[in-house]
C-alpha cells in the first residue's frame, strides 16, 4: 500500500470514529428495528419489541402504535401524547432507545477491502461507509459511484471524488449522507502509461483525477535528457484507433492514455 493510500486510509478511520451523535438523532425508525421503551417512574410500562410489518410496535396500555418513519425522539413524543390524551398518565416522560438497527441498509460493492451490506445505525456519510468496508482496495478507483432511487422511483447515478470528500475545502462541500437502499460501487482503477525520458517509465494506476503534469510526476518526473516542450499523448478513440496529440500540462489523463516524453535535441 503506497503512502498516498495510507493517508487516505487514516483519514477514513478518523471520519469513522468522529462523534455523530447529533446526526444519529435524525435516524428514522423502520420495520425490523428493535426498541427498548421506558417511562420514568413507571417500571411496569417498560417494554421491548420489534417494529412490525405495519410499522407499529406493541406499547403497554396503548396497543399497536405506529412509529416507523419518525425518529426515536419523535416516537417518544407520540407515545407520551397517547398516554396523556388517553388519561393513562398525567405527566409521562417516555424514552425510546433503539437496541438493534435492522431496517435501513446500503450495499457496498466493487473494489473495497470488505464489500457487503452495511446496516445504517444512524446517519452515515459516504466516507464513513467506505471506511466501514475497509477502505478502497489497491486495485480500486477513488471515483465513487452512488446509485440511488429518486422520489419517483427512478434510479439515479452520482459520482464523487473520494479525495475531495476527505479534503473538504474549509468544510464548504456538503457531506454526502447515505439513505436506505443506496448502492455504493467502487470501480477498478484505470491505467495510464509513461514512457520516454522520465525517471520511472511504466504503467500506473489512474486511481484519482490527474492532469498531464501530475501524471509525469507519478512517473518520477522528467530526466536531464527530456524535452519539456515535446510530450506526446496517445489516446484511443471511440472507433478503436489511436490518435497522437500534443499533451497540454493541464489536460486530464484518461484511462489507457500513453504519455511519451521525447529527448531534447540540444
Amino acid at each position: 500500500m503506497n503512502r498516498f493510500r495510507i493517508l487516505i486510509w487514516s483519514g477514513l478511520w478518523l471520519l469513522l470514529l468522529t462523534n455523530t451523535t447529533n446526526a444519529q438523532s435524525n435516524y428514522l425508525l423502520g420495520v425490523g428495528d428493535e426498541i427498548h421503551l421506558t417511562v420514568y417512574g413507571q417500571p411496569e410500562l417498560t417494554a421491548e419489541g420489534q417494529i412490525n410489518s405495519d410499522g407499529a410496535m406493541q406499547i403497554p396500555l396503548l396497543g399497536n402504535v405506529k412509529i416507523a418513519g419518525i425518529s426515536s425522539a419523535e416516537a417518544a413524543k407520540v407515545i407520551t401524547e397517547r398516554y396523556q390524551n388517553g388519561n393513562f398518565l398525567k405527566s409521562a416522560q417516555v424514552n425510546v432507545l433503539i437496541t438493534k438497527y435492522r431496517s435501513q441498509t446500503v450495499a457496498i460493492l466493487g473494489k473495497v477491502n470488505h464489500p457487503g451490506k452495511l446496516i445504517l445505525e444512524g446517519a452515515t456519510s459516504l466516507t464513513q461507509a467506505i471506511a466501514w468496508a475497509g477502505g478502497v482496495a489497491d486495485a480500486g478507483s477513488e471515483r465513487i459511484i452512488l446509485i440511488r432511487n429518486n422520489v419517483n422511483g427512478r434510479e439515479e447515478r452520482h459520482e464523487y471524488d473520494l479525495q475531495k470528500l476527505l479534503n473538504r475545502e474549509a468544510d464548504t462541500s456538503p457531506v454526502v449522507w447515505l439513505k436506505d437502499g443506496d448502492t455504493l460501487y467502487i470501480p477498478v482503477a484505470g491505467r495510464f502509461y509513461v514512457n520516454g525520458e522520465v525517471h520511472a517509465p511504466g504503467m500506473y494506476a489512474l486511481d484519482r483525477p490527474l492532469n498531464v503534469m501530475q501524471a509525469l510526476g507519478v512517473g518520477g518526473g522528467l530526466n536531464s535528457r527530456a524535452s519539456e516542450r515535446s510530450v506526446k499523448l496517445f489516446r484511443k478513440q471511440a472507433d478503436g484507433s489511436v490518435k497522437e496529440l500534443r499533451a497540454k500540462p493541464d489536460e486530464s489523463v484518461l484511462d489507457g492514455d500513453v504519455l511519451v516524453v521525447q529527448e531534447s535535441l540540444f
